[in-house]
């Protein structure tokens, strides 16, 4: 109805008991709603059902359906698209990782990405998703790659977002580079424990390009520039920062720390401060 699946209510097979309110997921397909309900009206419905209300809004509203991407262009990639498919392994991924950090009703709102999308085809392996804030992820699919593969642990990190931004998030204090970088360190060591799947982004730097890396934003750990930050995680070739740089030191910083003593278990690991995860400067 109006692209929402139905609501899927299942109890969680050799897991300990959740509330009530724990136990759904339901799954907004996008790409269904513009070919049966054109673009206008199928652009404000996904800002209200996947977007609105968000602590992330700002940020997944960067990943607003393609504009364009027309009728038929959406047809001929929603028919390469098994939607079924992708509702078990959901949900099965959904069962998993949310009985490792149980968290509220989650909708998960799919959309499909144009042919031409080489980031999300090529680069991402089918799947690339953004938390929108509790409760709220979005994730885009290449039908014409081997989205399956990549699905369980691309919707693991994002749920640890969910329950990130669920327990943890504070609007009042800044978010810095350090938290960002710890941010997705967490939740791809968080997806890592639960699926083997290869995620470029957190090995992204030989020993050589990881300590120049080190070296250049561990003088920037309390920027909260926004600009700055996504050159830091994403790379910035006029700044000298290799693409993923602070997603492969974020994932190193966190998988170092949990393999220190004492443990932490993951819900310590996703209260703890970035601090809890970033050594202490080197002298000068």
């Amino acid at each position: 109805m109006n692209g929402i699946s139905v609501l899927f209510l299942a109890a969680l097979v050799q897991s300990p008991p959740l509330s009530a309110s724990t136990l759904s997921i339901d799954f907004y397909f996008t790409n269904d709603a513009f070919v049966e309900r054109g673009a206008t009206a199928a652009a404000a419905q996904w800002t209200e059902q996947c977007v609105a209300g968000g602590e992330f809004a700002d940020v997944a509203a960067r990943y607003a359906p393609d504009p364009r991407m027309g009728t038929d262009a959406r047809k001929v990639q929603g028919a390469k698209f098994d939607r079924r498919e992708f509702e078990r392994l959901a949900t099965d991924a959904w069962r998993r990782a949310n009985a490792a950090l149980p968290q509220g009703p989650l909708r998960v709102c799919v959309d499909l990405a144009a042919d031409t999308d080489a980031f999300t085809r090529d680069v991402m392996g089918g799947i690339a998703g953004v938390t929108a804030g509790h409760g709220r992820i979005i994730l885009r699919i290449h039908p014409d790659t081997d989205w399956q593969a990549a699905l369980p642990y691309a919707l693991a990190h994002e749920m640890h977002h969910s329950y990130w931004a669920q327990h943890h998030f504070d609007p009042r204090k800044p978010f810095t580079l350090a938290d960002y970088m710890v941010l997705e360190g967490r939740a791809d060591y968080f997806a890592s424990t639960l699926f083997a799947h290869p995620a470029p982004w957190t090995a992204a730097l030989d020993a050589t390009a990881y300590d120049t890396a080190w070296r250049a934003l561990s003088k920037q750990l309390n920027a909260t520039d926004r600009g700055a930050l996504q050159a830091a995680m994403f790379g910035s070739p006029q700044a000298g920062i290799p693409a993923w740089a602070g997603y492969s030191i974020g994932y190193r910083l966190v998988s170092e720390r949990m393999a220190r003593t004492p443990k932490l278990d993951l819900k310590a690991m996703t209260a703890a401060p970035a601090s809890e995860f970033v050594p202490a400067p080197s002298p000068e």
